[in-house]
């Protein structure tokens, strides 16, 4: 943990800005642009993971408070790329190999949209000390005027899931800069 606070992007979830949003979501082969390295992950298709590096990532906006499940340390977090805005868990395994259960999604306007069907869940293993960036692919919207934030519950594989979570908002302006709170 000692690792992974530091290293993420201090943030409050805030008062949303006004704003309107694509509704147009990325193509798939975009939002799994960023991950260092992609492997499948069970679940609904289209799940990926991929090694990510928090210090050196100052596009990924994660939540401070940091939750785990077992011996994986995560919070959920927005990353800006050129041209989206991808969400997803950022997942810090201290100990054995762990299955995941996660139910990801972000807010716009207000208003909760899930990644995929409103209660699938994505199944993802995180490797012994390793820390991973896991999302499914399509869980992005365009990176235009808008505020935004990640959601995401997690759960061990066989445990009942957490309480709902959600990274710092991202406010997209319109110049396509972007403020925290």
């Amino acid at each position: 943990m000692a690792l992974l606070v530091p290293a993420v992007v201090s943030g409050v979830v805030g008062a949303w800005a006004g704003g309107w949003f694509d509704d147009d979501r990325d193509r798939p082969s975009d939002v799994a642009e960023r991950p260092n390295v992609e492997t499948p992950v069970s679940g609904r298709p289209g799940a990926v993971t991929g090694s990510a590096s928090l210090p050196t990532d100052p596009d990924t906006h994660c939540a401070t408070r940091v939750q785990a499940v077992g011996p994986v340390e995560w919070t959920p977090c927005a990353r800006v790329t050129e041209d989206s805005v991808q969400f997803g868990v950022m997942a810090r395994n201290a100990g054995g190999s762990q299955v995941l259960r996660l139910r990801l999604g972000y807010v716009r306007t207000q208003q909760f949209a899930p990644c995929g069907a409103a209660d699938s869940d994505v199944t993802a293993t995180v490797e012994a000390g390793k820390t991973m960036w896991l999302t499914t692919k399509g869980c992005s919207v365009a990176r235009v005027h808008a505020a935004v934030q990640a959601q995401v519950e997690v759960a061990a594989s066989e445990g009942s899931f957490s309480e709902a979570s959600r990274s710092p908002t991202l406010h997209i302006q319109p110049d396509g800069s972007v403020k925290t709170s």
